[in-house]
Formats: structure tokens, sequence, C-alpha cells
């Protein structure tokens, strides 16, 4: 709703932060336009390092167009990876390579399941963990939620009078606690209100064999849409506690293997290194021109 989208956070830094994250990212510049790396990856979202001419870089983009890097991106001489096709369209820049991003399936496990929903991100308005709540309400599955409270009033307004009898917050967890619990969920349910640019918690969920419920938006499509997991049309709270109900139903075997089969860490690795062994031996740029068979 547009209410819940004016609450939408992490729009700005503090005063002060950008002058001095300006500053540490030219001496990092200086730094590595100094020495001797074969590959510099850039996960930043900071438009420093695009403006070398020197550095055999790769830059991966984890989200939508950023202003101060969209405007300078098309003339860097970087390699662009994104970590959707959704992604790489809205940056619309040549010769851009997709590779999701993968799951560790040491840490995130096959499991056995269990008899209620989870939610885990944080609990930020584009995240909609209300909707969730609302939902598995609707199909009578109690639901726990984990991860960081980002916007009080958010919480105060659409998530703590919510919480109660079938739904309960039980705060952050690490990584390995987080795993168990979602091993030992009957679904998994994400509803993002923004075009995400991929779903890490979607990949995550599915490793450990459990069943996802989620709208279908932006990068969640891309990853649900050959799976054996239901989408549900962005927003709609009914159609999702359908998906919700309909999880018990999902073979928690074949939920994990397309996890392991299309998200692996091997094969992820294995299209960064030939992205690295690619930039590290040309000095052909851009790398819209780089031989497709290279990344094959």
């Amino acid at each position: 709703t547009a209410a819940v989208q004016a609450l939408q956070t992490d729009h700005t830094y503090p005063p002060g932060h950008c002058d001095v994250e300006d500053a540490a990212f030219a001496r990092l510049r200086t730094h590595l336009e100094n020495s001797d790396y074969d590959v510099v990856h850039n996960n930043s979202l900071h438009p420093e390092l695009l403006l070398s001419t020197t550095l055999p870089l790769v830059t991966t983009l984890h989200c939508p167009p950023v202003e101060r890097m969209a405007e300078v991106a098309g003339e860097s001489h970087s390699h662009f990876t994104a970590v959707s096709q959704t992604t790489a369209d809205r940056w619309d820049l040549p010769g851009i390579t997709v590779i999701p991003n993968a799951v560790d399936t040491d840490v995130w496990r096959e499991g056995p399941g269990g008899d209620a929903a989870i939610w885990f991100g944080r609990i930020v308005p584009e995240k909609a963990p209300h909707l969730a709540i609302d939902a598995c309400r609707e199909a009578g599955i109690p639901l726990t939620l984990v991860g960081r409270c980002a916007n009080p009033t958010y919480w105060a307004q659409e998530i703590e009078p919510r919480l109660g009898v079938g739904a309960r917050w039980i705060g952050t967890l690490n990584h390995a606690e987080l795993a168990e619990r979602v091993r030992h969920s009957q679904v998994a349910v994400i509803t993002p209100e923004w075009e995400e640019p991929f779903g890490l918690v979607c990949i995550e969920a599915m490793a450990c064999g459990t069943p996802v419920a989620a709208f279908a938006r932006g990068g969640m499509a891309e990853i649900l849409h050959a799976s054996p997991c239901p989408t549900v049309p962005p927003g709609d709270a009914d159609a999702l506690a359908h998906a919700i109900r309909h999880s018990t139903t999902v073979n928690r075997k074949a939920v994990a293997r397309y996890a392991r089969d299309n998200y692996g860490l091997e094969h992820f690795l294995e299209r960064y290194l030939a992205i690295y062994t690619y930039v590290a031996t040309t000095a052909a740029y851009p790398a819209a021109v780089r031989p497709e068979e290279t990344l094959a």
C-alpha cells in the first residue's frame, strides 16, 4: 500500500558520511592502481573504482542503478556481472554477464521440515512481512519472523499489532541457528514489495528442502520460474495463503535438488574463475567484446 511504501528505509547516508566514504575510496583506488593485482573484484556501490582506466576490474551489480555509479558506468573499463537478468536489464549496459548468487549447501542443508512457516530477513516495509503474517493467518499455519527490525515506525504500525496467536518474532539468529530453523519449517514465505534484485533467502530456504511461497517479483521470479515451488502475483495475500497451504504437497527433496543444481557454489565459482581469467589476460576493454565461449 502507499502508506507502507512511504515508510521505506535505507535511502540515504548519515550527514557527512559520503565525504568520508569518497576519501576512503580515493585512497583505495590509489593503492590498487599502484599494486600488482591480477584482478580486482568490486562489489561496492561507489563510483570511484569505475573511473580507473588501468585496473583489471570486475564489478558485480547487486541492486538497481545507483545514480552516482550509473553516471560513469557506461564509460567504465570494468567488466560487469549482475546477480539476475532483472538487475542487468535495469542497468542497461553492454556486455553484462548474469551470474546468480549461490548458496553454501554445507550450511544450508536439507532438513525434515515441520508444521510452521518462517519469514526471515530485515523487517522493513519493502520486504512486507506484515503480508506474510496476514497470509499465514488466513492459511491457518503459524508463522515465525526472524530478523532485525530496521524501521521502528513500520514495526509499530504494521508488525507489532499483528503479533500474537499464530505469529511471533524471535529476533535475530546466526547463520547456523537460522539454517537449523529453516530446515525444520514447513514453508518459507517471501513477500517483496519491490523488484528484488535477486532474493538470497529464497535459495537458502530451498537448499534446506523448504518450499517457498513467494511473490513473483524481480529476481525472485527468475529463481522460481522453473522450480517445484509456486509463485504468486505480487501483493495478492489470498493467493499467497493458497500457496502456503499448497506447500505441504511440494516434494522437499526436489526443492533441495533444484537449489543445489542451479545455485550451488561450484558452478558459481567456475563462472567467476572464467571471468577472472579473461580479465587478467586480455588488454581489450570494454568487456562487451569478450568471446562468449570464454564464459561458457
